[in-house]
């Protein structure tokens, strides 16, 4: 769902709150005459700015003070926009630190609006991130993950993204990639293997933890069976994997350029060189892991 669609869900929902209505018909008639009344607001060049207006400025702003200027008036107009609340965090931290604690405060506001909004993860789990109004929760709980990796907390990371994905079974964050990545770190062949079978897909994402871990087991066999999967799915795993233990500044250069881009292709050497750099916690420490990779991907 693109930030446009959720600005219209979280409008729609304020005009909303309190009104009783006789049936899905009546329902779907108020949708189609606010969807007509929004999409003719939004349109018009004088409106004034909404709280998503400047929470874009915010995002798009060129230093820190400009950042924290528009998160705070997207804030005045919306008090639990959570994403302006991210941004200040962001900018007001001094150390990660600092910034995992506001976090774990603003997640703790976050619940406590998804309370009030008669959502629970007892009552709604499984079904989170379908419900438009636990979007902002989850991906701050995204950023908390990332920080807990980067921290090297990978226990509290997995603990962190096994309650995500149990809320959210659909994982469109894309979390059971880092999680399978973590389990084969710890060599935890049972449940990287059930995450595996659980989602059924055979991307560089959830394909080259499961061969790091057989490579860490030192099992060839299933390593194989795995590479032979990957090799099917992606034709472009070699020229990817090259780019690692290419020696000119080229490799280099092009494994940057996939990285800060914000587009890639599935089946492509983007998408290999992404579940490496994504989950490098893994591979980083095998030293010989990415040649021993191109001698298999090149036969």
């Amino acid at each position: 769902m693109s930030r446009e669609t959720e600005r219209f869900f979280r409008e729609f929902a304020k005009a909303t709150e309190g009104k009783k209505f006789k049936g899905e018909e009546e329902i779907q008639e108020y949708m189609e005459k606010f969807m007509k009344e929004y999409k003719e607001s939004v349109e018009k060049e004088d409106r004034p700015f909404d709280a998503f207006d400047y929470l874009e400025m915010a995002e798009d702003a060129i230093n820190g003070k400009e950042a924290i200027h528009y998160a705070k008036k997207a804030l005045e107009l919306d008090p639990y926009l959570l994403d302006a609340d991210l941004i200040i965090a962001h900018e007001k931290s001094h150390n990660t630190e600092e910034f995992k604690k506001k976090l774990k405060a603003l997640i703790k506001k976050g619940e406590i609006r998804l309370l009030e909004q008669g959502i629970s993860k007892e009552e709604d789990e499984g079904s989170f991130y379908s419900i438009h109004e636990t979007r902002p929760y989850m991906r701050l709980r995204k950023e908390y993950v990332d920080i807990l990796i980067a921290q090297g907390k990978f226990r509290l990371a997995i603990s962190e993204i096994e309650e995500m994905i149990r809320l959210n079974e659909s994982d469109n964050l894309g979390l059971r990639y880092i999680l399978v990545a973590l389990y084969s770190y710890f060599e935890d062949e049972d449940r990287a293997v059930a995450l595996y079978k659980k989602y059924t897909e055979d991307t560089a994402f959830m394909l080259l933890p499961l061969i790091a871990l057989y490579y860490k087991m030192e099992d060839d066999k299933k390593m194989r069976t795995y590479i032979r999967k990957l090799k099917k799915w992606n034709p472009e795993v070699l020229k990817a994997l090259e780019l690692f233990i290419d020696e000119n500044e080229d490799g280099e250069k092009e494994i940057e350029d996939i990285v800060f881009s914000t587009k890639y292709r599935l089946a492509s050497a983007e998408e290999v060189v992404l579940a490496i750099m994504q989950s490098s916690f893994l591979y980083v420490p095998m030293n010989e892991f990415v040649e021993r990779m191109v001698r298999e991907f090149g036969n």
